[in-house]
């Protein structure tokens, strides 16, 4: 079963916490990990993929060494040598290359159809498998939160694997023998704070008799919130136990008690995506509080809110309607900025080694962040096209960005959004500081990198692995001569010709912007020639004849990538994973997971490729309320 480890751990255990007290464990309070795989009737499972895992990369964290450049990563966790050459040391598994056309998305010469020109897509109803995913430490914190307030201690006892740039991987998010431990430790400190801050009398309704109905009420009402459904009666019975319970004297220590067995039970850190057997159709439907905790952890980051709560418990949850209503909230905003920000790989710029501009100021960094944050929201609330993400021809700048790319307008730091037109600034997210300088080197541009993150995140090719036995270092660069020639040189001899010939035509687009992200005429007393092009690709190799489409500069590159189905149905598989949690092709086979793929790309296109339409086309793909046995 999705998220859960099958390897005995200390995270096996049903113990909690409270042994550290003389507290039994009461049987079913805390079920072990791989009990519940047991009782889902599913085989327990744990991902051996090391996307993101620092020591597959450099040893140093997923960033390298803060004062060095000798090691980058690509947007999957693939490490870049300088040269911006990925290396590729982890298998390819899961992925989000797969996408299915029945008919040509360009023409001859490689410029994109209009979707009025397109093939149907092949329509299928096979629902996705169930999960058990654990929440990501943000998702637990924020629903700490909302059960006990803002002031509830924190603590780093969840880590996010990054799986294809995300974390958010229901096959790799488990909980291991170190996270139970911290967990442990936790839950007491959790307990000790709500009993200390008067925080318990909520849950019980100001009762504090040490009596069944006192406990009860509780057991119910705490157990409700953190575990986003009622507890069933036989779990409300386990944890009774425990105000009777060795050295329990009052009812607040057994309150205690009790907070401190659901803060590290699987009820609380797992959501469940599971739904009762239909014989019939042999699928299973999702209950109405599983579909409250995945619609709102998926928008909000957070547990359902009352009104969601409500809804489930009257049968009555409106997708559509809660949706409208939760995109509205900062929650949300924070949600979709997370999502564009691992979709197009920038979070990279603030650990990023820089060096010869000091005006790079950490917060220019985040403000360039925030500018991209802007533009998604923007364009999503505004009911934008997928398109628009590239071609928009304003952004939001604050004062100290502005001045730093050198565009007249803002005051204040205050974002203001700010038209474009009459500058020489590359319209949509190519021409976003974010993007040109977290996908460039120290102190200079990298072609390579900025064209590896246009061929993986935003047309999904899928590239072929570098030989690992293959020096892709850079030769320094000789005086004089320009980041092109650079690269040029580096790319005259095979094997590097095979991979390079995909990359450097695209990357080069990019060269009348510097590792900054400003805009640059001359380099090394040359002018610049960000002369390139799209080579056409078929799954990982090159159309056959070749084909690659000219463009002038990254202006064209916006254009073109604008236009292109591909890159909608590329980021429509971004943003299903960034949903669902799941590509991986041994849990989701590919021909079953395109029935999903095609059933979000025509709701889309049916409504204009707005990327609303998307967004919402998620949640109305039959995956999102139905699934079937896992394998």
């Amino acid at each position: 079963m999705i998220g859960l480890s099958s390897t005995p751990r200390a995270s096996s255990s049903p113990r909690t916490g409270l042994l550290r007290r003389g507290y039994p464990a009461p049987r079913g309070v805390t079920l072990s990990l791989i009990g519940i795989a047991a009782v889902l009737g599913g085989s327990a499972c744990e991902s051996a993929l090391t996307d993101g895992n620092p020591s597959m990369m450099n040893g140093n964290g997923p960033f390298g060494s803060p004062n060095s450049n000798t090691t980058d990563v690509g947007p999957n966790g693939t490490p870049l040598n300088p040269a911006g050459t990925a290396v590729d040391t982890r298998e390819r598994n899961p992925s989000l290359s797969s996408i299915q056309n029945n008919g040509p998305t360009v023409d001859a010469n490689g410029a994109p159809l209009p979707t009025e020109m397109l093939a149907p897509l092949t329509m299928c109803n096979t629902p996705g498998p169930r999960q058990i995913r654990r929440l990501t430490s943000k998702q637990y914190r924020n629903t700490l939160v909302a059960v006990f307030g803002d002031q509830v201690p924190d603590a780093p006892v969840l880590s996010d694997p990054n799986t294809l740039g995300y974390g958010v991987d229901a096959d790799d998010s488990v909980v291991q023998g170190l996270d139970a431990d911290a967990l442990m430790g936790f839950s007491e400190t959790v307990a000790t704070f709500a009993k200390d801050n008067g925080k318990i009398s909520q849950f019980s309704n100001n009762c504090n008799d040490n009596n069944q109905n006192c406990q009860d009420t509780f057991i119910k009402n705490l157990g409700q919130r953190m575990n986003r459904e009622p507890v069933s009666d036989a779990r409300v019975a386990e944890y009774r136990k425990l105000f009777s319970a060795p050295g329990v004297t009052s009812f607040d220590e057994g309150a205690q008690a009790v907070i401190q067995a659901m803060v590290q039970s699987p009820y609380m850190l797992y959501r469940r995506e599971l739904g009762p057997l239909n014989r019939t159709s042999q699928t299973y439907q999702l209950t109405q509080y599983e579909l409250a905790s995945q619609l709102s952890y998926f928008l909000t980051n957070g547990p359902p809110d009352q009104a969601l709560m409500d809804a489930a418990k009257n049968n009555q949850v409106d997708i559509d309607a809660q949706a409208e209503r939760l995109i509205e909230t900062d929650a949300a905003k924070g949600v979709f900025g997370t999502f564009v920000r691992a979709w197009t790989d920038v979070d990279r710029l603030l650990p990023k080694a820089k060096a010869g501009n000091d005006a790079l100021t950490m917060d220019v960094r985040n403000a360039m962040l925030e500018e991209t944050n802007r533009l998604f929201s923007d364009v999503l609330e505004g009911g934008g096209s997928i398109g628009d993400l590239f071609n928009a021809n304003y952004t939001f700048l604050n004062k100290p960005l502005a001045d730093f790319y050198g565009i007249p307008g803002p005051t204040g730091n205050d974002f203001q959004e700010v038209d474009l037109t009459g500058t020489n600034r590359v319209p949509g997210l190519l021409g976003q500081g974010s993007y040109l300088t977290a996908h460039a080197l120290a102190d200079n541009s990298s072609p390579v990198q900025r064209a590896f993150v246009v061929r993986e995140r935003f047309l999904c090719n899928d590239l072929p692995p570098v030989p690992t036995n293959l020096d892709t270092n850079l030769k320094p660069q000789i005086s004089g001569n320009t980041s092109r020639e650079r690269y040029a040189a580096h790319d005259a001899n095979e094997p590097c010709h095979s991979c390079h010939k995909l990359m450097d035509p695209v990357g080069f687009t990019f060269e009348h912007y510097d590792g900054f992200g400003l805009r640059r005429e001359m380099e090394a007393g040359k002018p610049v020639d960000s002369s390139g092009g799209v080579p056409l690709m078929d799954g990982g190799n090159l159309v056959t004849p070749e084909i690659t489409f000219p463009l002038s500069d990254s202006s064209g590159l916006a254009d073109y990538l604008s236009k292109l189905e591909n890159v909608r149905a590329c980021m429509i598989n971004n943003l299903e994973y960034f949903s669902y949690g799941i590509a991986n092709d041994a849990k989701w086979p590919s021909e079953e997971k395109v029935c999903t793929d095609n059933f979000i790309r025509q709701e889309a296109r049916n409504n204009g490729n707005t990327l609303k339409s998307a967004l919402m086309a998620v949640l109305h793909a039959p995956t999102f309320t139905t699934r079937v046995l896992d394998n």
